[in-house]
């Protein structure tokens, strides 16, 4: 099992993915005054996990809501809130 830094890295790789492929003329460019950079910095580091907000704005700029919570949900809901 992936430590949960590592998984937290991985989902910051992910956000980086979904960022990087919306055009800059879509109604998303919008989006870049809301994403919560504290948010992004923490996950980068490990040392949080994607937040509510995050997935919620995430999911409204992308079709596809399951791959975010395959990739920003799902892999942090085996770990209890203490580890």
């Amino acid at each position: 099992m992936a430590a949960r830094s590592e998984l937290r890295k991985e989902a910051y790789q992910y956000v980086l993915q979904i960022l990087g492929s919306l055009s800059e003329s879509s109604d998303s460019s919008d989006w870049s005054q809301c994403i919560p950079l504290e948010d992004l910095r923490l996950i980068k580091e490990g040392l949080a996990d994607p937040s509510l907000t995050l997935v919620s704005l995430l999911k409204d700029m992308v079709k596809d809501s399951s791959a975010i919570d395959a990739h920003l949900v799902i892999p942090f809901e085996k770990f209890t809130p203490d580890n």
